[in-house]
């Protein structure tokens, strides 16, 4: 019968089951391409984005001028001259100086140091905080829900700033204790989202799966729930640090921010609220510029990173 069916084959040209000459390639309409990894395609589309360049450039820049300036340039506030008060930027002083005689670009350098620290740490505990809390809810479902998702609701109806002023009245302000304010209070919008997207996790078949085989719940969340809404979490994390750096900044220029002698750009935007209409503009629009360039990077690459996750939005 296999005979029959192979002499008929050949007959018609078509190759009989076996011969090595039946073709191994794509049919005609394109070639067959090995589809690369959902991260590596995020990544590509990532560094395809001109402008997420520009913001990942920026702030290596302002990480490489806030904790490696330092070791190449003065900082130490103790060897200035108080009576070189409000000198224009020179040589000697790239940046001028203050009116206590501290040099303007040194102040930057621990400034920025100060506003980094407090962004990444503060970032880092709301998104932790924000993700087991969102993931538990969302897995939770039902009245445990509802109620954790009401507290959230209770405590973004609450300024961010309020809480941060009067806490920062009532504790001494360095900078593990404004991490620690920032990032145990600003951790509601990581958990809103990671809920959302849990709640549709939930009804995967893996999930399913994970739940027949015995899995506990806390291994559903950490080993595969978390896992796959990191995408959402990895692009808040940038927002959440651009928004702590500029609490940082409102609590200094308020006067509630960090103790001398640490530096703070808000502190220094602060005490020079007259400079421009006296003529002292290094002391404002530097610092200020320093702000800006931060907050506007951190924006830059997590919309990138936003539209990098985003499958709906990739390049074919």
């Amino acid at each position: 019968m296999l005979a029959e069916i192979g002499a008929q084959q050949m007959v018609e040209g078509i190759p009989p089951l076996g011969s090595p000459n039946i073709p191994t390639t794509a049919p005609e309409g394109g070639d067959v391409q090995i589809l690369a990894s959902g991260w590596r395609l995020a990544l590509r589309e990532f560094f395809s984005n001109r402008l997420a360049i520009v913001g990942l450039g920026v702030l290596v820049f302002f990480v490489v001028f806030s904790f490696a300036g330092p070791l190449f340039y003065h900082t130490n506030q103790s060897l200035t001259n108080p009576l070189t008060g409000d000198l224009a930027p020179s040589w000697g002083h790239v940046v001028g100086t203050d009116d206590n005689g501290f040099d303007e670009l040194g102040r930057m350098m621990a400034g920025g140091q100060t506003a980094l620290e407090i962004g990444f740490f503060a970032a880092f505990m709301a998104t932790v905080i924000g993700t087991l809390y969102g993931a538990l809810s969302g897995l939770a479902g039902g009245i445990v829900d509802a109620v954790l998702m009401r507290f959230v609701d209770i405590l973004l109806s609450i300024p961010l700033l309020f809480i941060v002023l009067v806490l920062a009245t009532r504790y001494s302000a360095t900078v593990v204790s404004q991490s620690l304010i920032i990032g145990l209070f600003s951790w509601q919008i990581p958990a809103r989202l990671v809920r959302g997207e849990v709640l549709t996790l939930r009804e995967r078949d893996f999930v399913a799966a994970t739940r027949i085989m015995g899995g506990t719940q806390t291994r559903l969340i950490i080993r595969h729930l978390i896992p796959n809404a990191l995408s959402v979490v990895i692009v808040n994390i940038t927002f959440l640090i651009a928004d702590s750096i500029l609490l940082i900044a409102y609590l200094g220029f308020l006067g509630f921010g960090l103790s001398y002698p640490i530096a703070s750009w808000g502190d220094m935007l602060g005490n020079a609220q007259n400079a421009v209409t006296s003529g002292y503009w290094w002391l404002v629009f530097p610092v200020g510029g320093c702000l800006v360039l931060v907050v506007m990077a951190c924006n830059l690459v997590g919309d990138a990173l936003r539209d990098a996750f985003d499958v709906r939005l990739r390049r074919r």
